[in-house]
């Protein structure tokens, strides 16, 4: 009997990597009373099952597949396989935002990628996988080469790859230094910001298995964040994920830009008219609060985003500042923005005036910003 759980395990695992191909219906269906939660083989099913013009049935089997990855917290998967359920049949408005609704409402792990999926609002999320394309490369092919020109922002559903960049020539040295990354299912490529720069790749990527890559272009990126902003800001954090000294930088920078600041890190939401219900996503630091109201200056990465600039006077604003304790949330009104530079770094510095605060309350979160700036 464990010898034949083994096999039966090491079958669907071939299935899964596409090792094994399974032709018949009614094979595979002895496999899915076997393993009747596992995503990945209801995802190859549909696929079979779509090969053979059984529309239906494929896309009952790409919606059971897309409920058991947000079960168990895989938000790209799930994505992937209502794409590939909606190439079928469209769906209609209801049907997409009872799907939006259930991937946000799933249980998530806490990784970069989800992150930005779960800030999307429903507009925004449906234009975001609108533009998305599903390929599909075997095992031992280049994505990427070095010098090539940077065109799209990848994510990898299934399968793995192998990074390899290589570093110039330092003065006197006479090999050029490299570092290889393996990249797996959720992590994500693609240096295409910000999207007025065209820039060359510097690393090579190839393919260790067969991989699965949902691609988005620069150009689409760039249509789409023209419309939504905070998609751009989603695409700045997911980016800047990547790499949490980048944080560290900016922090250090804005500390050493002025001795009197409270450089004390917030999230925000800004509500602009234009906007509607659905608010614009940020994150930065303090500088001097006082009982009237406070300066913000935005994270550097930023910078870059043409909204930041414009239409934002008189937006209302939703601050948060947080401690181990407990959080304070402040409601304003941005009066002015305008360019900062800390040590030759562009940014956004935001001016907030409080609303429906008195003296004595605006005189404590003075005390409280005090307090988490003398805690740090």
């Amino acid at each position: 009997m464990k010898n034949q759980i083994s096999r039966h395990i090491s079958i669907a695992r071939h299935i899964v990597d596409g090792s094994l191909t399974l032709d018949s219906v009614k094979e595979f269906r002895s496999i899915l009373r076997i393993f009747p939660s596992d995503p990945a083989l209801h995802r190859v099913y549909a696929d079979l099952l779509a090969s053979k013009k059984s529309v239906s049935a494929a896309m009952a089997s790409y919606s059971k597949a897309a409920t058991l990855y947000i079960e168990s917290g895989m938000m790209l998967q799930a994505v992937v396989c209502k794409i590939l359920e909606w190439r079928l049949q469209a769906p209609t408005r209801q049907e997409a935002r009872r799907f939006y609704q259930a991937l946000n409402g799933g249980k998530y792990h806490e990784t970069p990628l989800n992150v930005f999926f779960n800030r999307l609002s429903f507009p925004e999320f449906a234009a975001f996988i609108n533009r998305l394309k599903r390929v599909r490369v075997p095992a031992g092919r280049t994505i990427k080469k070095i010098g090539e020109q940077e065109k799209f922002l990848y994510f990898i559903a299934a399968g793995d790859l192998m990074a390899t960049t290589l570093y110039p020539l330092a003065e006197g040295q006479e090999e050029p230094e490299t570092s290889k990354v393996h990249l797996i299912e959720n992590d994500f490529f693609g240096d295409i910001y910000p999207f007025k720069s065209d820039k060359i790749s510097q690393s090579y990527f190839e393919t260790n298995t067969v991989t699965e890559l949902i691609e988005i272009s620069q150009t689409a990126l760039k249509r789409i964040c023209k419309k939504f902003p905070n998609i751009e800001l989603g695409i700045i954090d997911l980016l800047k994920a990547r790499s949490n000294a980048d944080d560290e930088e900016i922090l250090r920078k804005v500390r050493q830009t002025d001795r009197q600041i409270l450089p004390i890190k917030i999230d925000m939401q800004i509500y602009p008219g234009k906007s509607g219900d659905h608010p614009i996503v940020l994150d930065g630091y303090t500088r001097d609060v006082s009982i009237g109201g406070m300066c913000i200056v935005l994270d550097a990465g930023y910078e870059h985003v043409p909204s930041m600039y414009q239409d934002i006077k008189n937006s209302r604003i939703q601050i948060s500042m947080a401690s181990e304790a407990m959080t304070i949330s402040v409601l304003g009104k941005i009066v002015w923005s305008k360019e900062a530079v800390f040590e030759g770094q562009k940014s956004v510095a935001l001016g907030i005036q409080y609303q429906n605060m008195t003296p004595k309350l605006s005189g404590l979160l003075v005390v409280f910003a005090d307090i988490l700036k003398g805690s740090e």
